[in-house]
């Protein structure tokens, strides 16, 4: 039978490459789940139903062919805006949240009108425009 933490610790080995094994474990088994990371450690001695054990192990699979997290999950967080993403979209990065925080820093609050050019997935205009809703933005690809 499969438990929540011999899952995670057959899933930490089979991702031991990856310098993120244990946190990308985590993360496709709560997505398996339906469940936080709190489940995870509240409940260790938990069974996984049949259905649950086939998507974690799917996912697994996926990411050890070297696929990102963000691709198997279908979204990924920017600027606490939760955005779908696939292999067409590039991944919101970290440190692209530098030039929200600094377009917010630079420029006064009332109304300004910009434009973002090659947008991509809009991370940077959906994050400002959820920041500052008078401002006008235009993104485009």
């Amino acid at each position: 039978m499969a438990t929540i933490k011999a899952s995670l610790q057959e899933a930490e080995l089979q991702l031991k490459g990856s310098d993120s094994a244990r946190r990308d474990a985590e993360v496709l088994l709560c997505h398996a789940l339906n469940k936080s990371r709190v489940h995870l450690f509240t409940w260790p001695d938990k069974e996984l139903s049949e259905s649950e054990r086939e998507q974690f192990n799917t996912s697994l699979l996926r990411r050890q062919s070297g696929e990102p997290v963000a691709y198997i999950l279908g979204e990924k967080e920017f600027w606490s805006l939760s955005l779908k993403v696939n292999e067409s979209t590039l991944i919101p990065r970290p440190d692209t949240e530098l030039l929200v925080e600094t377009t917010l820093a630079l420029l006064p609050e009332q109304a300004q009108s910009l434009l973002d050019l090659g947008t991509g997935s809009g991370a940077i205009a959906l994050a400002l425009a959820s920041e500052r809703p008078d401002w006008s933005l235009v993104a485009t690809d």
